[in-house]
């Protein structure tokens, strides 16, 4: 990171497994990388680091929250940072990983199901019809990952495919380097 600060970069996006040990690096975080105890987004000004977080953003810009029971896959930064966020919009958000005691949880009553592990060819929920569902892995190639596929099947009515998810934090990013 310091190598790109020497070297005029504007900033850099961090992704797993980073998201977390890049804090170390940062002078200052934004208020939401704070409370969300994960960065994604670093700028580069007068020598130093700026940590800021736009995936939560991401999520939130996709689904309808408020109100909601929100299960959340994974522990790393991006299911702090989709934690967080949700939260902030009024969902009752609980989150779920690999570490717990029962695994992969039940989907039981969730209205939001959000998948913030690398998993792409495992459906660890199974959809129901009135779930939102929104997968942070994707394939390269644009083809559906498992979970994907299984929510268009079961006929949930709001389905986010990573590549999508991947397009909103990359835009904000660009727009904090860039002004």
């Amino acid at each position: 990171v310091r190598g790109l600060v020497a070297m005029g970069f504007a900033g850099a996006n961090v992704t797993i497994p980073h998201k977390q040990a890049v804090i170390d690096v940062c002078d200052e975080l934004d208020e939401v990388a704070a409370r969300a105890g994960s960065v994604n987004t670093l700028v580069f000004r007068d020598g130093r680091v700026f940590g800021s977080s736009t995936d939560g953003l991401a999520i939130t810009s996709q689904v309808s929250a408020t109100g909601c029971r929100v299960l959340v896959l994974g522990t790393g930064g991006s299911a702090k940072a989709a934690a967080d966020a949700l939260a902030s919009e009024g969902a009752e958000v609980a989150v779920r990983g690999r570490r717990d005691a029962v695994w992969p949880p039940s989907g039981e009553g969730i209205d939001v199901l959000v998948n913030c592990t690398p998993v792409k060819d495992d459906v660890l929920v199974a959809p129901v019809a009135s779930m939102q569902v929104v997968d942070l892995a994707y394939n390269a190639d644009g083809s559906p990952t498992a979970l994907v596929a299984a929510a268009r099947a079961a006929g949930c009515e709001v389905v986010v495919d990573g590549l999508d998810i991947l397009l909103a934090p990359g835009a904000a990013s660009f727009e904090r380097w860039t002004g």
